[in-house]
């Protein structure tokens, strides 16, 4: 996306808190310090991301109260070490986390309203939206590479505990990344490593969360998904965002003592693969096929067939029955 976004959240703030929800185009020229052309191309780029904004006359108007996030909100709720920071755009959360690696502790998190270049463990792009979704990025330090495995299914568990604590029932695990409700993507996980000036290794913890409905990603997507408020809760971005963060590093913490074991009675208890036939791609020219039993400490997902028990430690899950 190569249109200017710096705009784009103050001028949303601004027609946020306005009554009405809108405003005249000179004082929002005088309020932000734009010329009238480049509050159109602003208002233009916010209709590009979500249809928000309309011109009714001299007034423009957003046409629907956003659930916009708060730093200090945020900040004052989080708990335990790292620092925290809120940026109205970015290309990537773990990419910027990860060019500022000789800079980072344990905790650090970093939140984008709008990230433009996001992207999920396949590959395939996090669609932005506003307002909707949260994009959350957090670095956790570990001595080795080694010391990573079955983290990513830690996460999964503190993504699930999180929305449980502020009431969201009936959330499951999809190995190896997924949160899913309804058998639809409500959140993914991305953890990417890179290593320290001290030999040691930071993973960079990314989670994409879908909270509110977006018209923009309804038109954009290629596969089934929903969100917290499809599934009957109505929940404020900032709470989600401080119990996320929360338990994200509490889940760390008890990873780097325990390992996954800990996790392991709580991934089972929300597996949505649990006892069920899968195809599993873990390669371009291998699919894998079984009855999900379980995983185990290095977060494999071990399948039973006629052929005995195999352990994947990664692989994608192309048919479930």
């Amino acid at each position: 996306m190569g249109t200017d976004l710096r705009f784009v959240m103050p001028l949303l703030r601004e027609l946020n808190q306005s009554h009405k929800l809108r405003r005249n185009y000179q004082v929002l020229c005088a309020n932000l310090d734009l010329s009238v052309q480049e509050l159109q191309d602003t208002a233009s780029a916010v209709n590009e991301i979500e249809p928000l904004l309309v011109q009714e006359g001299e007034d423009l108007v957003l046409l629907k109260k956003l659930d916009l996030l708060d730093a200090k909100t945020i900040f004052d709720g989080i708990t335990m070490r790292g620092r925290f920071a809120l940026k109205d755009v970015t290309l990537s959360t773990n990419l910027e986390l990860i060019e500022e690696k000789d800079n980072l502790v344990t905790g650090d998190a970093l939140i984008a309203e709008i990230q433009t270049q996001g992207r999920s463990l396949r590959g395939t792009k996090w669609l932005t939206s506003i307002g909707t979704n949260i994009m959350l990025s957090m670095a956790v330090k570990f001595p080795s590479y080694q010391h990573l495995l079955g983290f990513s299914l830690a996460v999964g568990v503190a993504t699930v505990t999180s929305l449980e604590m502020l009431g969201v029932q009936g959330v499951k695990l999809k190995w190896p990344n997924d949160v899913v409700a309804n058998e639809k993507k409500l959140a993914g996980i991305l953890i990417e490593s890179v290593p320290t000036s001290d030999n040691e290794v930071f993973a960079i913890v990314g989670v994409g969360l879908n909270v509110h409905h977006s018209k923009s990603i309804d038109r954009n997507i290629d596969r089934p998904y929903t969100c917290l408020d499809d599934i009957g809760y109505t929940l404020n971005r900032n709470a989600v965002c401080i119990s996320l963060i929360n338990e994200l590093k509490y889940a760390a913490n008890n990873f780097k003592r325990d390992g996954l074991a800990s996790f392991i009675d709580s991934w089972h208890r929300h597996d949505s693969l649990l006892g069920r036939q899968v195809d599993v791609e873990i390669s371009s020219h291998r699919i894998v096929s079984g009855r999900v039993t379980g995983v185990n400490k290095l977060g494999e997902l071990i399948l039973e067939s006629n052929s005995g028990r195999t352990a994947l430690r990664s692989g994608h899950i192309v048919r479930i029955r």
